[in-house]
């Protein structure tokens, strides 16, 4: 019993040693895990740092390139754009002389026509002035004539009347006169009848003889009043008829 007490007391120790040693081997395992997880983040931290300078500088150098690149782009661009803008800016000024040209060309055909429109118009002015000046001098002209056409029909109208007036007064005078003529011889008749009446030596005489006589001689002295009165009326339409010009 004892033996076997023995023999199971060292199994047990021996179990024991063996988990010991596996739990250290556990142990190592995981510090040379610990370690070579360690030592390889290490080295790839080592590699990585290497890698990524590279890169770095690999980058580095690329921007310096396009840089370079971009500063002769650059360099490049505002040499073309200068260019440019000297090629446009001559062109401009190339077209603006044109239009210079063009435009003092039209000024100089309208200042041509305005001086010729001046002249016009200061020969228009001048014939203006002129024309109104005739018109003036033909206004009292025609004033004039008409001042003497009214005359020459006040004239006419009067000579007219005085025509019409001279030839009733010439038919009135030539009446009278015919009457005054046989007034008059009448008037011998009926004063021979009348002094035979008063005498008595005469059966032919008539009782109014006498009366007649009276009668004719009255009517003579009125006849020749009239005659009187026709011929100055004559002579004074004459006057007026010479006076006007009318003969």
């Amino acid at each position: 019993m004892n033996k076997q007490s023995d023999n199971l007391d060292d199994g047990d120790e021996d179990v024991v040693v063996i988990e010991q040693r596996d739990k250290r081997t556990y142990l190592y395992i995981g510090i040379a895990a610990a370690i070579g997880i360690a030592a390889g983040g290490l080295i790839g931290a080592l590699l990585s740092g290497q890698r990524w300078q590279q890169s770095y500088q690999a980058l580095e150098a690329r921007y310096h390139q396009l840089e370079q690149a971009n500063q002769k782009t650059l360099v490049d661009s505002d040499q073309q754009t200068h260019l440019k803008i000297q090629q446009l800016s001559k062109a401009f000024d190339q077209k603006l002389a044109e239009q210079k040209s063009t435009y003092q060309q039209q000024l100089d055909v309208l200042n041509g026509k305005i001086d010729q429109l001046t002249q016009e118009k200061t020969a228009l002015t001048k014939q203006l002035s002129k024309e109104k000046s005739k018109i003036t001098q033909v206004n009292k002209v025609n004033n004039r004539l008409n001042h003497q056409a009214d005359l020459q029909a006040t004239m006419f109208e009067r000579s007219r009347e005085l025509f019409q007036k001279e030839l009733k007064v010439k038919q009135s005078l030539e009446s009278l006169e015919q009457e005054r003529d046989t007034l008059q011889q009448k008037k011998k008749e009926l004063k021979k009848e009348c002094d035979l009446y008063l005498q008595g030596t005469s059966w032919d005489a008539h009782s109014d003889a006498c009366d007649q006589q009276d009668a004719a001689n009255e009517r003579l002295g009125k006849v020749n009043q009239l005659i009187k009165v026709n011929q100055m009326d004559l002579k004074e339409i004459q006057a007026l008829a010479e006076d006007l010009g009318i003969e």
